[in-house]
Protein backbone atom coordinates (compact mmCIF):
# COMPACT_ATOMS: atom_id res chain seq x y z
CA UNK A 1 0.00 0.00 0.00
CA UNK A 2 1.47 3.20 -0.83
CA UNK A 3 1.58 6.09 1.30
CA UNK A 4 -0.88 7.93 -0.51
CA UNK A 5 -3.44 5.10 -0.47
CA UNK A 6 -2.26 4.72 3.62
CA UNK A 7 -3.55 8.50 3.97
CA UNK A 8 -6.45 8.18 2.62
CA UNK A 9 -7.37 5.01 4.37
CA UNK A 10 -7.64 7.35 7.57
CA UNK A 11 -9.18 10.41 5.84
CA UNK A 12 -12.97 10.62 4.61
CA UNK A 13 -14.07 11.98 1.23
CA UNK A 14 -15.48 15.58 1.42
CA UNK A 15 -18.19 16.77 -1.02
CA UNK A 16 -20.12 19.50 -1.75
CA UNK A 17 -23.42 17.63 -0.84
CA UNK A 18 -22.96 17.21 2.57
CA UNK A 19 -22.00 20.48 4.12
CA UNK A 20 -23.85 24.09 2.77
CA UNK A 21 -21.92 26.23 0.87
CA UNK A 22 -21.69 29.87 2.69
CA UNK A 23 -23.81 32.48 1.47
CA UNK A 24 -21.15 34.50 0.16
CA UNK A 25 -19.95 31.19 -1.58
CA UNK A 26 -23.33 30.85 -3.62
CA UNK A 27 -23.98 33.94 -4.16
CA UNK A 28 -20.39 34.83 -6.05
CA UNK A 29 -21.43 31.42 -8.08
CA UNK A 30 -25.36 32.23 -9.11
CA UNK A 31 -23.94 35.87 -10.28
CA UNK A 32 -21.56 34.17 -12.36
CA UNK A 33 -23.18 31.20 -13.60
CA UNK A 34 -25.71 34.09 -14.43
CA UNK A 35 -23.58 35.89 -16.65
CA UNK A 36 -22.75 32.81 -18.47
CA UNK A 37 -25.72 31.71 -19.41
CA UNK A 38 -26.93 35.22 -20.43
CA UNK A 39 -24.04 35.40 -22.91
CA UNK A 40 -24.38 31.79 -24.15
CA UNK A 41 -28.20 32.56 -24.99
CA UNK A 42 -29.25 29.60 -26.85
CA UNK A 43 -26.14 28.97 -28.74
CA UNK A 44 -24.24 25.51 -28.25
CA UNK A 45 -21.00 26.19 -26.37
CA UNK A 46 -18.47 23.98 -24.47
CA UNK A 47 -17.41 25.47 -21.08
CA UNK A 48 -15.60 24.42 -18.35
CA UNK A 49 -14.02 25.61 -15.16
CA UNK A 50 -10.86 26.76 -14.64
CA UNK A 51 -8.96 26.63 -10.87
CA UNK A 52 -5.40 27.26 -10.12
CA UNK A 53 -2.64 27.64 -7.50
CA UNK A 54 -4.53 27.53 -4.51
CA UNK A 55 -0.93 27.16 -2.20
CA UNK A 56 -2.57 25.44 0.58
CA UNK A 57 -0.51 22.79 3.21
CA UNK A 58 -3.41 21.58 4.71
CA UNK A 59 -2.38 17.84 5.67
CA UNK A 60 -5.87 16.50 7.40
CA UNK A 61 -9.38 17.36 6.83
CA UNK A 62 -11.26 18.91 9.77
CA UNK A 63 -14.94 17.41 10.44
CA UNK A 64 -16.37 20.86 8.72
CA UNK A 65 -14.55 22.35 6.00
CA UNK A 66 -13.19 25.85 6.85
CA UNK A 67 -13.46 27.92 3.62
CA UNK A 68 -10.73 30.08 4.03
CA UNK A 69 -8.89 27.51 3.64
CA UNK A 70 -8.26 27.86 -0.56
CA UNK A 71 -8.20 23.58 -0.71
CA UNK A 72 -11.75 23.93 0.19
CA UNK A 73 -12.10 26.07 -2.82
CA UNK A 74 -12.12 22.76 -5.38
CA UNK A 75 -15.90 22.67 -3.88
CA UNK A 76 -16.89 25.81 -4.76
CA UNK A 77 -15.61 25.13 -8.54
CA UNK A 78 -18.01 21.62 -8.62
CA UNK A 79 -21.34 23.58 -7.55
CA UNK A 80 -20.16 26.24 -10.31
CA UNK A 81 -18.98 23.76 -12.76
CA UNK A 82 -22.88 22.11 -12.00
CA UNK A 83 -24.98 24.66 -12.02
CA UNK A 84 -23.43 26.45 -15.63
CA UNK A 85 -23.43 23.17 -17.06
CA UNK A 86 -19.95 22.66 -17.60
CA UNK A 87 -18.52 19.84 -20.08
CA UNK A 88 -15.35 19.38 -17.78
CA UNK A 89 -13.41 20.88 -15.04
CA UNK A 90 -9.68 22.09 -15.05
CA UNK A 91 -7.31 22.07 -12.25
CA UNK A 92 -4.58 24.26 -12.94
CA UNK A 93 -2.34 22.59 -10.05
CA UNK A 94 0.47 24.09 -7.57
CA UNK A 95 -1.56 22.87 -4.78
CA UNK A 96 1.90 23.09 -2.66
CA UNK A 97 3.20 19.33 -1.93
CA UNK A 98 6.23 20.61 -1.60
CA UNK A 99 7.39 23.62 1.13
CA UNK A 100 5.91 25.17 4.40
CA UNK A 101 6.47 28.26 4.24
CA UNK A 102 6.56 31.11 1.91
CA UNK A 103 9.70 30.06 0.82
CA UNK A 104 11.48 26.55 0.22
CA UNK A 105 14.16 27.92 3.30
CA UNK A 106 11.14 27.95 5.51
CA UNK A 107 10.86 24.14 5.79
CA UNK A 108 9.81 21.42 3.82
CA UNK A 109 7.11 18.52 4.83
CA UNK A 110 8.12 15.01 5.56
CA UNK A 111 7.00 12.29 2.50
CA UNK A 112 4.40 11.30 4.90
CA UNK A 113 3.02 14.91 4.57
CA UNK A 114 3.46 15.00 1.32
CA UNK A 115 1.00 12.00 0.99
CA UNK A 116 -1.26 13.48 3.50
CA UNK A 117 -1.39 17.22 1.43
CA UNK A 118 -2.00 14.39 -1.84
CA UNK A 119 -4.39 12.38 0.10
CA UNK A 120 -6.63 15.96 0.88
CA UNK A 121 -6.93 17.41 -2.33
CA UNK A 122 -7.88 13.17 -3.74
CA UNK A 123 -10.93 13.59 -0.79
CA UNK A 124 -11.98 17.06 -2.04
CA UNK A 125 -12.35 15.45 -5.56
CA UNK A 126 -12.86 11.67 -4.71
CA UNK A 127 -16.38 11.52 -4.73
CA UNK A 128 -17.31 14.38 -7.77
CA UNK A 129 -18.14 12.23 -11.21
CA UNK A 130 -20.79 15.05 -12.46
CA UNK A 131 -18.05 15.84 -14.78
CA UNK A 132 -14.20 14.80 -15.74
CA UNK A 133 -11.66 16.98 -13.78
CA UNK A 134 -8.34 17.46 -15.76
CA UNK A 135 -5.13 17.80 -13.86
CA UNK A 136 -2.03 19.83 -14.45
CA UNK A 137 0.58 19.38 -12.39
CA UNK A 138 2.31 22.84 -11.61
CA UNK A 139 6.02 23.44 -10.50
CA UNK A 140 5.31 22.93 -6.79
CA UNK A 141 3.36 19.66 -7.12
CA UNK A 142 6.21 17.21 -7.26
CA UNK A 143 7.33 17.70 -3.77
CA UNK A 144 10.34 19.02 -1.75
CA UNK A 145 13.82 18.75 -3.27
CA UNK A 146 16.15 16.30 -1.52
CA UNK A 147 18.89 18.21 0.42
CA UNK A 148 22.00 18.55 -1.68
CA UNK A 149 20.45 17.37 -4.97
CA UNK A 150 20.18 13.93 -3.60
CA UNK A 151 17.35 11.57 -5.22
CA UNK A 152 13.85 12.20 -6.97
CA UNK A 153 11.17 14.42 -5.32
CA UNK A 154 8.65 12.44 -3.89
CA UNK A 155 6.05 12.83 -6.39
CA UNK A 156 6.64 11.91 -9.82
CA UNK A 157 4.47 13.09 -12.80
CA UNK A 158 3.31 9.27 -12.94
CA UNK A 159 2.59 9.16 -9.43
CA UNK A 160 0.81 12.39 -9.62
CA UNK A 161 -1.44 11.80 -12.88
CA UNK A 162 -2.36 8.56 -11.29
CA UNK A 163 -3.44 9.95 -8.13
CA UNK A 164 -5.37 12.47 -9.54
CA UNK A 165 -6.31 11.99 -13.79
CA UNK A 166 -6.82 8.26 -12.40
CA UNK A 167 -10.18 10.18 -10.50
CA UNK A 168 -11.45 11.05 -13.88
CA UNK A 169 -10.58 7.90 -15.68
CA UNK A 170 -12.14 5.57 -12.24
CA UNK A 171 -15.75 7.53 -12.85
CA UNK A 172 -15.65 6.24 -16.35
CA UNK A 173 -14.30 8.96 -18.42
CA UNK A 174 -12.74 7.69 -21.85
CA UNK A 175 -8.95 10.25 -21.71
CA UNK A 176 -6.41 9.47 -23.89
CA UNK A 177 -2.67 9.60 -21.69
CA UNK A 178 0.60 9.62 -23.29
CA UNK A 179 3.64 7.70 -21.46
CA UNK A 180 2.04 8.55 -17.67
CA UNK A 181 -1.83 10.06 -17.33
CA UNK A 182 -0.09 13.50 -15.46
CA UNK A 183 -0.68 14.74 -19.52
CA UNK A 184 -3.30 13.61 -22.09
CA UNK A 185 -6.91 14.76 -23.73
CA UNK A 186 -10.84 14.31 -23.37
CA UNK A 187 -12.46 14.50 -26.63
CA UNK A 188 -16.51 15.60 -26.30
CA UNK A 189 -17.88 14.43 -29.71
CA UNK A 190 -21.27 15.77 -29.26
CA UNK A 191 -19.87 19.28 -29.31
CA UNK A 192 -16.40 18.39 -31.98
CA UNK A 193 -14.07 19.64 -29.33
CA UNK A 194 -10.65 18.07 -27.80
CA UNK A 195 -9.17 19.24 -24.38
CA UNK A 196 -5.76 18.77 -24.04
CA UNK A 197 -4.16 19.11 -20.52
CA UNK A 198 -0.51 19.29 -20.15
CA UNK A 199 2.53 18.89 -17.45
CA UNK A 200 4.81 21.68 -17.72
CA UNK A 201 6.95 20.49 -15.18
CA UNK A 202 7.24 17.23 -16.14
CA UNK A 203 11.12 16.90 -17.12
CA UNK A 204 12.52 19.99 -15.04
CA UNK A 205 11.19 22.58 -13.28
CA UNK A 206 9.67 24.54 -16.20
CA UNK A 207 9.40 22.57 -18.91
CA UNK A 208 8.19 19.86 -21.15
CA UNK A 209 9.99 16.27 -22.09
CA UNK A 210 10.30 15.14 -25.71
CA UNK A 211 7.82 12.91 -25.11
CA UNK A 212 5.28 15.51 -24.03
CA UNK A 213 6.01 17.56 -26.91
CA UNK A 214 5.35 14.73 -29.42
CA UNK A 215 1.54 13.68 -27.98
CA UNK A 216 0.98 17.43 -28.10
CA UNK A 217 1.55 16.81 -31.79
CA UNK A 218 -0.29 14.02 -31.53
CA UNK A 219 -3.24 15.60 -30.02
CA UNK A 220 -3.21 18.10 -32.71
CA UNK A 221 -2.25 16.28 -36.06
CA UNK A 222 -5.32 14.13 -35.40
CA UNK A 223 -7.79 16.70 -34.28
CA UNK A 224 -11.09 15.84 -36.57
CA UNK A 225 -11.68 18.27 -39.31
CA UNK A 226 -14.53 20.49 -38.15
CA UNK A 227 -13.22 20.15 -34.21
CA UNK A 228 -11.91 22.78 -32.19
CA UNK A 229 -8.90 22.18 -29.55
CA UNK A 230 -7.88 23.78 -26.25
CA UNK A 231 -4.69 23.34 -24.02
CA UNK A 232 -4.48 23.85 -20.47
CA UNK A 233 -1.46 24.12 -18.29
CA UNK A 234 0.41 25.23 -14.74
CA UNK A 235 2.80 27.54 -16.22
CA UNK A 236 2.32 29.88 -19.21
CA UNK A 237 4.96 29.05 -21.95
CA UNK A 238 4.63 32.86 -23.45
CA UNK A 239 6.96 34.48 -21.03
CA UNK A 240 6.40 37.56 -22.59
CA UNK A 241 3.31 37.79 -20.59
CA UNK A 242 3.55 35.25 -17.85
CA UNK A 243 7.70 35.54 -16.42
CA UNK A 244 7.83 37.52 -12.89
CA UNK A 245 11.23 40.32 -13.85
CA UNK A 246 13.47 38.72 -11.06
CA UNK A 247 12.39 34.93 -11.15
CA UNK A 248 15.46 32.48 -13.76
CA UNK A 249 15.60 29.16 -12.49
CA UNK A 250 17.87 26.88 -13.90
CA UNK A 251 16.82 25.08 -16.59
CA UNK A 252 13.54 27.09 -16.79
CA UNK A 253 12.05 26.67 -19.97
CA UNK A 254 12.90 23.57 -21.91
CA UNK A 255 10.64 22.89 -25.17
CA UNK A 256 8.75 26.25 -24.69
CA UNK A 257 9.97 27.48 -27.84
CA UNK A 258 9.41 23.91 -29.67
CA UNK A 259 5.32 24.38 -28.17
CA UNK A 260 4.89 27.73 -29.07
CA UNK A 261 5.70 27.02 -32.75
CA UNK A 262 3.66 23.65 -32.96
CA UNK A 263 0.33 26.03 -31.97
CA UNK A 264 1.69 28.64 -34.33
CA UNK A 265 1.95 26.22 -37.48
CA UNK A 266 -1.24 25.00 -36.31
CA UNK A 267 -3.13 28.07 -35.95
CA UNK A 268 -1.81 29.16 -39.18
CA UNK A 269 -3.07 25.77 -41.24
CA UNK A 270 -6.44 25.93 -39.39
CA UNK A 271 -7.35 29.31 -38.58
CA UNK A 272 -10.72 28.23 -36.86
CA UNK A 273 -9.89 25.62 -34.69
CA UNK A 274 -7.14 26.71 -31.76
CA UNK A 275 -9.03 28.10 -29.23
CA UNK A 276 -6.19 28.48 -27.48
CA UNK A 277 -3.73 27.99 -24.25
CA UNK A 278 -5.15 28.44 -20.42
CA UNK A 279 -3.04 28.48 -17.31
CA UNK A 280 -2.10 29.79 -14.13
CA UNK A 281 1.18 30.23 -12.06
CA UNK A 282 2.20 33.92 -12.50
CA UNK A 283 -0.50 34.96 -9.97
CA UNK A 284 -1.86 38.05 -12.31
CA UNK A 285 -4.46 37.89 -14.94
CA UNK A 286 -2.39 38.57 -18.77
CA UNK A 287 -3.68 37.44 -21.93
CA UNK A 288 -2.18 38.31 -25.56
CA UNK A 289 -2.54 36.98 -29.19
CA UNK A 290 0.03 36.33 -30.98
CA UNK A 291 0.51 34.70 -34.84
CA UNK A 292 -3.10 33.23 -33.99
CA UNK A 293 -2.51 31.90 -30.52
CA UNK A 294 -4.43 33.04 -27.77
CA UNK A 295 -2.65 33.20 -24.39
CA UNK A 296 -4.74 33.52 -21.19
CA UNK A 297 -3.35 33.40 -17.47
CA UNK A 298 -5.78 33.61 -14.76
CA UNK A 299 -4.57 34.71 -11.34
CA UNK A 300 -5.57 32.23 -8.89
CA UNK A 301 -4.56 32.48 -5.10
CA UNK A 302 -1.10 32.66 -4.67
CA UNK A 303 1.32 36.09 -4.30
CA UNK A 304 3.38 38.17 -6.19
CA UNK A 305 5.64 41.44 -6.13
CA UNK A 306 4.28 44.11 -7.47
CA UNK A 307 7.70 44.97 -9.45
CA UNK A 308 7.42 41.19 -10.82
CA UNK A 309 4.36 42.02 -12.67
CA UNK A 310 5.25 42.19 -16.69
CA UNK A 311 3.24 45.17 -19.02
CA UNK A 312 -0.34 44.20 -18.89
CA UNK A 313 -0.56 42.20 -15.58
CA UNK A 314 -3.39 42.84 -13.73
CA UNK A 315 -4.04 41.75 -10.01
CA UNK A 316 -7.05 41.46 -7.45
CA UNK A 317 -6.37 41.43 -3.98
CA UNK A 318 -9.05 39.53 -1.82
CA UNK A 319 -9.96 37.81 1.33
CA UNK A 320 -9.81 33.88 1.10
CA UNK A 321 -12.32 33.82 3.65
CA UNK A 322 -15.06 35.84 1.95
CA UNK A 323 -14.65 35.20 -1.62
CA UNK A 324 -13.12 33.06 -4.27
CA UNK A 325 -11.03 33.23 -7.60
CA UNK A 326 -12.06 31.08 -10.21
CA UNK A 327 -12.80 31.43 -14.04
CA UNK A 328 -16.03 30.27 -16.11
CA UNK A 329 -15.27 29.53 -19.62
CA UNK A 330 -17.75 29.29 -22.55
CA UNK A 331 -16.71 28.62 -25.85
CA UNK A 332 -18.66 29.74 -28.82
CA UNK A 333 -16.90 27.37 -31.91
CA UNK A 334 -19.07 28.28 -34.13
CA UNK A 335 -18.88 32.05 -33.52
CA UNK A 336 -15.18 31.34 -33.26
CA UNK A 337 -15.12 33.48 -29.71
CA UNK A 338 -14.82 32.84 -25.88
CA UNK A 339 -15.39 34.35 -22.55
CA UNK A 340 -13.85 34.16 -19.69
CA UNK A 341 -15.92 35.28 -16.84
CA UNK A 342 -14.26 35.67 -13.18
CA UNK A 343 -16.08 33.55 -10.03
CA UNK A 344 -15.28 35.64 -7.16
CA UNK A 345 -13.30 38.18 -6.37
CA UNK A 346 -13.23 41.30 -9.09
CA UNK A 347 -16.25 40.06 -10.23
CA UNK A 348 -17.74 41.18 -13.95
CA UNK A 349 -14.50 43.72 -14.32
CA UNK A 350 -12.38 40.98 -14.71
CA UNK A 351 -14.24 39.58 -17.55
CA UNK A 352 -12.65 38.84 -21.16
CA UNK A 353 -13.71 38.78 -24.42
CA UNK A 354 -11.73 36.58 -27.11
CA UNK A 355 -12.50 36.58 -30.97
CA UNK A 356 -10.00 33.91 -32.37
CA UNK A 357 -7.34 35.11 -33.63
CA UNK A 358 -7.96 39.04 -32.48
CA UNK A 359 -7.06 40.50 -29.56
CA UNK A 360 -8.78 40.45 -26.33
CA UNK A 361 -11.17 43.20 -24.72
CA UNK A 362 -10.87 43.54 -21.39
CA UNK A 363 -14.71 44.37 -20.28
CA UNK A 364 -15.04 47.72 -17.88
Amino acid sequence: MSMVQAAMENMQTMTMQQFALPDWANAQIDEAVARLKAWKGNEQTVSFTFFTDPHSHLEELPAEPDFSDTRFHTLFTQAAADRAGCDFLVDGGDHDYDFNGMTPDEGHPSDEGVSRRIAVTRSLYADYSARPVLFCMGNHDHGPSRPGGLGARPVSSARFGDAFNGLAEGHGFKIVFGENSSWGWYDIPGKHFRAVFCNTSDECYYGMSESQLGFIRKALDTLPEGWACALFGHWCLFQEIGHWKSYEPDGMGKGEEAFRAMLQEFAKKRPNDLVGYFCGDSHFDNELEWHGVNWTISQGYGGVGRFDKPWGARRVEFDHGKAMLFELVAVKPSAGEFKVFRVGAGGASCDRLCVFHNKFVTLQ
